[in-house]
């Protein structure tokens, strides 16, 4: 699979509510473009960002690898993504990290195109109200991964992202025990507390989304400040990187991002690149870390759109 070329793509995906016997799953077959992938590599923030302070090229060197990881895992065969033979070799531990990777990729893809879920980020990545530490602590055994955010109707989802090699029911229960853990998110009951698996059906990738109820557990209060910054950091420093390919366009201000070819040794020395674009008023908010208000910032995302981008709920750009 190369990233970088306009494809569409399908994958089977199985829905299921876990409060229902029967007649509570349906199979069908998702649509989802090689930008719409993209965005959702681009703008899924992991907890390993934590581990050190921004650094140049730190951003630069992420989005590397897990381009880079996506791309060694799978092949595309027509319209259908299958497991790439160059993961054999590896030991069973690198492959873990790889499915654990697709696994929060494929999360924030499904969940927006299914669900309408604008933003999705890391709960480790949230920092608490009036900067007490971040959000690790729960009541419960379990705590789920990502927290979603739907604008339109200002609802909350909690999402538990796993991904492996083949579909297993220890791990779906477990994730919706995890899910469930969290009973409100600033009040409001989550819509949906899910699990989202992928997996390999005869080296097919496919996913399964499994939803839960809220169980009796932690009542989850996020700051907006500790909420949006948890997301659009991690834009920001991109944007940081990246400062020497900014351009201002139509309202919004875009960055080039180079790609090597990875697997291509016909291709290794052609350079590729992808454009990341956002209007400019929420630029100019997160580049001051003025992340109050965000919401309300003019969006200009969808002015000269004949180029064929894929614009996200987060009015971040891919083309």
């Amino acid at each position: 699979m190369i990233l970088t070329e306009d494809k569409t793509y399908s994958i089977s995906l199985v829905i299921e509510d876990e409060n229902e016997t029967g007649l509570g799953s349906e199979t069908v077959e998702l649509e989802f473009t090689n930008k719409e992938l993209l965005h959702a590599i681009l703008t899924c923030g992991m907890p390993v960002q934590r581990l050190s302070q921004a650094y140049m090229d730190k951003r630069k060197m992420e989005i590397l690898y897990k381009i880079f990881l996506a791309e060694t895992a799978l092949d595309a065969e027509g319209d259908r993504l299958k497991k790439s033979p160059r993961t054999m070799y590896l030991d069973s531990s690198e492959k873990s990290v790889i499915s654990y990777y697709l696994g929060m990729f494929f999360t924030k893809l499904l969940s927006e195109k299914l669900y309408g879920i604008d933003y999705l980020t890391h709960l480790n990545t949230i920092e608490k109200i009036q900067g007490e530490g971040f959000m690790d602590y729960f009541s419960g055994k379990w705590r789920p991964d990502m927290i979603g955010y739907k604008v339109c109707d200002d609802s909350w989802s909690v999402w538990e992202a796993k991904g492996g090699s083949n579909r297993r029911a220890p791990a779906l229960k477990i994730g919706c025990e995890q899910a469930g853990d969290i009973k409100y998110v600033n009040g409001k009951c989550p819509d949906p507390a899910a699990v989202c698996m992928t997996y390999y059906d005869h080296s097919y990738l496919t996913a399964i989304i499994k939803k839960t109820k809220s169980q009796e557990g932690t009542a989850l209060e996020i700051a907006e400040r500790g909420f949006w910054e948890s997301y659009y950091s991690g834009i920001r420093q991109m944007f940081l990187e990246y400062g020497n390919t900014t351009r201002w366009a139509y309202g919004n201000v875009e960055i080039t991002i180079d790609l090597p070819y990875y697997h291509d040794r016909e291709r290794e020395t052609v350079k590729r690149f992808i454009t990341m674009g956002i209007p400019e008023a929420i630029f100019q908010k997160i580049m001051k870390e003025d992340y109050i208000g965000i919401l309300q910032m003019e969006d200009r995302a969808f002015e000269g759109c004949e180029d064929g981008r894929y614009i996200g709920g987060d009015k971040i750009y891919i083309r």
